[in-house]
């Protein structure tokens, strides 16, 4: 009977030092996860552009968990060009936004704007986001690949298409006239292309699911390929919340 309630206290105390050890454990979990969070707290985001930017509206938790939703700003234009972004860069990037991430490409390869038209256009958006905010953080997304079936026309797309984002995506990269190569200190270009496309340069189907073959997936519709085509260059805009560029 003495040993029963021996072993019966043993129990309990071991059962005891486990549940202390679980709750010291997330404790320290739940103070390194406060801290990353309040690393953030003064820091904003604004991901803007084309419909590829405003498709993605309420994803801030998804994008950037670890900065307030409400600093971080998702807005974009449908339909709309560089040219017209051009016009509104300044409302749709507010000026204490530390860092940026450009959606800018699509529609222009959609209406055959020549890559050098693109790039100048490009070029003064930066402009205009550098001489607001010298010390602002610019993640220009090069051009995603598009599905070769358009479903919004029931054809297939011609190959110029896949020529001519090629062309625009090395562009962005060169190593001479890119976009980091002129603002090394506040621009980083970010591949979203690479990852979904397939050998033929045509976008893998699952990872352009949404509307026409052209978008990662539906409007406001947290999805697989969303954060597919997200992870593209959330983790650059982190890394320049860091100071890391």
């Amino acid at each position: 009977m003495k040993a029963t309630r021996r072993n019966a206290a043993l129990i309990g105390r071991a059962r005891h030092r486990q549940l202390l050890f679980m709750f010291m454990l997330l404790l320290v979990v739940s103070g390194g996860l406060n801290a990353q969070v309040s690393q953030y707290s003064n820091k904003h985001i604004t991901v803007t552009g084309n419909s590829l930017a405003q498709f993605q509206g309420g994803f801030q938790v998804r994008e950037f968990p670890l900065v307030p939703a409400a600093n971080v700003v998702i807005r974009g234009q449908d339909s709309n060009t560089c040219v017209m972004i051009l016009m509104l860069i300044t409302y749709l990037v507010p000026a204490n936004s530390d860092a940026v991430v450009l959606l800018d490409s699509t529609n222009d390869i959609q209406h055959n704007v020549p890559v050098q038209q693109h790039m100048q256009c490009m070029e003064q958006t930066i402009t205009k986001l550098v001489t607001r905010n010298p010390a602002v953080r610019i993640v220009v997304a090069n051009t995603p690949p598009w599905t070769h079936w358009d479903p919004c026309t029931s054809t297939y797309r011609d190959p110029s298409i896949v020529q001519m984002i090629e062309a625009y995506n090395a562009a962005y990269a060169d190593p001479s006239t890119g976009l980091q190569a002129l603002w090394p200190v506040n621009v980083r270009v970010a591949d979203v292309f690479t990852p979904s496309a397939d050998q033929d340069g045509w976008a893998l189907p699952q990872y352009m699911a949404g509307p026409c073959g052209i978008h990662p997936g539906n409007a406001g519709i947290w999805s697989a390929s969303w954060q597919h085509f997200a992870d593209g260059y959330t983790g650059l805009v982190m890394s320049a919340l860091k100071g890391q560029w």
